[in-house]
């Protein structure tokens, strides 16, 4: 019985180093939410993730498999201003993101809304492996119930860990669409080229997921 646990515990630990990819997911338009209001989202998300178990010691290699895997997301965010958000994000692979976001463009009525971000993650705080995110969100908002996004992104992650000097990058990007009038329901969609010191690779997401908010908006 000791040796099964001790099994599926070491299993576990595994996935979840393997899977250490920074998050990819978005379900986020270019509107922020408004002074005091606050939202609570969550998402469940199939993607693809680079095998880091089997980079080199001496730099950061890509030619190695990609993973697929499944994990959960539970996000938040409050509006410290009518332009600006505060943002938290986790998920299962042990993501951990903080972040703002800063609207430029429109506001919570208009059709056509744009927001700059800028996020700091890290994977797992005992292995380091850390993550700069800059976003630029698009939105299109044909009704109140009913919008579009675009999601551009530029990621960078680095790490000391193991030896590894060089970092990667990510460039790429989310689109979906969100329904509801109050709280929000949405499909997320996203693919980022991976590019280190030896060449690149895609990667895939995918998702499903909710926004829930408090306060006035």
């Amino acid at each position: 019985m000791l040796r099964q646990l001790l099994f599926w515990l070491l299993a576990g630990a595994t996935a979840l180093f393997l899977a250490g990819c920074a998050s990819l997911t978005s379900f986020q338009d270019g509107r922020t939410l408004g002074t005091g209001n606050g939202e609570f989202s969550g998402s469940l998300n199939l993607a693809s993730s680079p095998n880091f178990n089997e980079w080199q010691n001496d730099s950061v290699t890509i030619e190695v498999p990609t993973l697929s895997f499944v994990s959960l997301e539970a996000g938040g965010r409050y509006g410290v201003s009518d332009k600006v958000d505060l943002t938290l994000r986790m998920n299962t692979n042990l993501n951990i993101g903080i972040g703002a976001k800063f609207q430029v463009i429109g506001d919570r009525q208009s059709p056509f809304a744009m927001a700059l971000g800028a996020e700091v993650g890290s994977f797992g705080i005992i292995l380091g492996l850390l993550n700069v995110q800059i976003p630029v969100y698009l939105s299109v908002h044909p009704s109140k119930s009913f919008g579009w996004y675009l999601t551009p992104r530029y990621i960078r992650q680095f790490s000391t860990f193991a030896g590894v000097e060089n970092g990667l990058s990510y460039l790429g990007g989310n689109t979906g669409l969100l329904f509801g009038k109050r709280h929000k329901f949405g499909l997320d969609l996203g693919y980022y080229r991976l590019s280190g010191v030896d060449g690149s690779i895609g990667l895939y997401q995918f998702g499903v997921g909710g926004r829930f908010v408090f306060g006035n908006n």
